[in-house]
């Protein structure tokens, strides 16, 4: 797939996306993968890392990571969604300022200039839109540092046929328990969804252990378009408990999976400037 093509792809959706940002479902999103990743870095008055947010969008989680002391720079294909990076950006105090970045990239052509560069790579709600699982994956580990850490939400499969069950969608939920790809709420078709399982594999595949694994988004996500409520604080807490327990984890909308690159993997830098010709 050409960089134009995937580009066309992600701004399809952008103008909705925009239009849901501060709803219920995104705020319930981003606070929890921020919890949950928070748990895996260095603690206060440790040595800040450098962050590569890979499909940064309006750079909330880039945001978070700079307030805590890293480093991050985040890049994304869509410059729509870096103005507003950036506008967020200039408000924050001048130190945190300083650890921003915002650049217009596709991840697949990062290429060697990035290779082993990064502590820590986020790439959060993109993979469903990319053509190869495989191909994202060993492009985001050849980003990481031995030993470094990814941090990855993908679209979960049994959470589709749970949305259209829980919505009411009676013929959606049987369409969707074989279903690979599905039509998202931006109108994107054809995302694609992965089982936890199949994002482990593909990490090991290409040299990174999962450490850890989350649900995110299992109660609301039915929900319709919507202003957080009075008790977003008590939702986001029983959303985090079941992101962490089983059954519920495995049902939840995203999967969000910190894995570790082996300490002793081998750059590939072949591997890594190959997707500049896909």
């Amino acid at each position: 797939m050409s960089d134009s093509s995937r580009d066309g792809v992600f701004e399809a959706g952008v103008s909705v996306w925009r239009r849901n940002l501060g709803s219920v479902r995104d705020v319930v999103r981003q606070q929890l993968v921020a919890r949950q990743l928070r748990e895996h870095l260095p603690g206060p008055g440790e040595p800040g890392l450098q962050v590569l947010d890979a499909g940064c969008g309006q750079g909330t989680q880039a945001l978070e990571l700079a307030r805590l002391g890293h480093s991050v720079l985040g890049v994304d294909v869509s410059e729509r969604l870096l103005e507003l990076a950036r506008e967020a950006a200039v408000r924050e105090p001048p130190d945190v300022r300083r650890r921003l970045a915002f650049e217009n990239a596709d991840l697949l052509c990062l290429g060697a200039q990035s290779a082993a560069r990064f502590d820590l790579v986020c790439c959060h709600g993109v993979l469903m839109y990319l053509p190869s699982l495989e191909e994202a994956v060993k492009a985001l580990i050849a980003t990481v540092r031995p030993d470094g850490l990814l941090s990855m939400l993908t679209r979960n499969r049994a959470g589709i046929a749970m949305r259209a069950g829980m919505s009411g969608d009676w013929s959606g939920a049987l369409d969707a328990f074989d279903a690979r790809t599905y039509t998202n709420r931006l109108g994107i078709e054809n995302a694609r969804a992965h089982d936890p399982t199949e994002v482990q594999r593909a990490l090991v595949d290409h040299g990174a252990d999962t450490v850890a694994w989350y649900g995110v988004r299992l109660f609301c996500d039915p929900w319709p378009t919507a202003e957080p409520p009075p008790d977003v604080g008590a939702l986001i807490a029983a959303e985090d408990q079941a992101g962490r327990r089983d059954p519920y984890r495995s049902l939840a909308a995203l999967t969000h999976t910190i894995a570790r690159a082996n300490a002793s993997k081998e750059l590939d830098l072949g591997d890594v400037t190959a997707a500049r010709s896909a």
